[in-house]
């Protein structure tokens, strides 16, 4: 039982020290593969206990991915019969398709996943109603409330709203256009009851998979990974990063480098989960530190 007792000791003091040597640095890899704790499963029996210690893991999984699609081609279009309450230029209204689909990679990592490789989870459509007019986005006060869901910080560094969930954007980089609707797609497949057409991938909380405990991310958020985070793969692959970056003062803007030829873009949303093996007897779980951490906003 002391001996246990000491290896228990000796796996706390490791994976603290490690979680402060992680702390430190600030790593924007997709993964941010984290010791976030341990798992402690106790047998007790008249003649003593038996302890077993594992570890918490915690990392991003790639969920999903959203292909935006310009069925129009990659030269805006106007529409009259669209209101623009900002009164801004009509010829930067554009509207585009959307698909998203399981990961190649979801799952593969370490941690299990609420989603299966290539099973399909939104396609505009299917959703048609929704997807062009807004259906009962509508009606949902970030539709109409300047600020409110905004990607970027309103007023002066202004992406897009999330709300109405629609491909129609006025946006005049047409990557961030496609990074909108990319967003507005992660928004409602992470959400349960949607007025869409679409497949959830919220999950359990917390789930039995593949003999592991896993904790499931909630439903992504703008302007942070704390749910979340999206991997440019194509026109151009790239690391993870936040939509809405403040790019007022850059040369080129964010935009620069990252316009498709043919107006579709191909996104990878990343997902936070962590997860422990599981053994016989009661659990004790204990947390280092939240996950992901640190926490990237904008």
């Amino acid at each position: 039982m002391n001996a246990t007792i000491r290896r228990l000791l000796l796996v706390v003091f490791f994976c603290a020290n490690l979680v402060a040597a992680q702390s430190s640095a600030k790593q924007y890899e997709c993964i941010q593969l984290r010791v976030v704790g341990v798992c402690i499963w106790i047998v007790c029996t008249p003649f003593g206990c038996d302890i077993e210690v594992k570890l918490k893991i915690g990392h991003f999984n790639p969920d999903v991915m959203v292909t935006v699609i310009n069925p129009q081609g990659v030269d805006r279009v106007e529409d009259p019969k669209r209101i623009d309450t900002f009164n801004r230029n009509h010829n930067n209204l554009i509207h585009q398709d959307a698909l998203a689909v399981g990961h190649p990679l979801t799952g593969r990592i370490y941690c299990p996943s609420n989603t299966t490789a290539a099973s399909p989870y939104f396609s505009a459509q299917l959703d048609i109603p929704s997807w062009r007019w807004g259906g009962l986005d509508a009606l949902h006060p970030a539709s109409w409330v300047p600020g409110l869901r905004e990607i970027g910080n309103w007023p002066l560094n202004r992406w897009g709203h999330i709300y109405p969930r629609t491909g129609w954007t006025i946006q005049y980089a047409q990557p961030k256009a496609a990074a909108v609707v990319a967003h507005r797609v992660g928004d409602i497949i992470t959400r349960d009851g949607q007025p869409h057409v679409y497949r959830s991938i919220l999950g359990e909380p917390v789930f039995v998979e593949d003999n592991k405990l896993t904790w499931s991310p909630g439903s992504l958020i703008e302007n942070s990974n704390e749910e979340g985070w999206w991997q440019p793969t194509s026109p151009k692959m790239e690391q993870c990063l936040l939509f809405g970056e403040n790019d007022t003062l850059a040369l080129r803007g964010w935009g620069g480098g990252r316009v498709s030829k043919t107006g579709d873009y191909v996104h990878a949303l990343w997902r936070p989960y962590a997860c422990c093996e599981i053994d016989d007897g009661a659990l004790v779980v204990i947390d280092f530190m939240p996950f992901p951490t640190p926490v990237i906003t904008h």
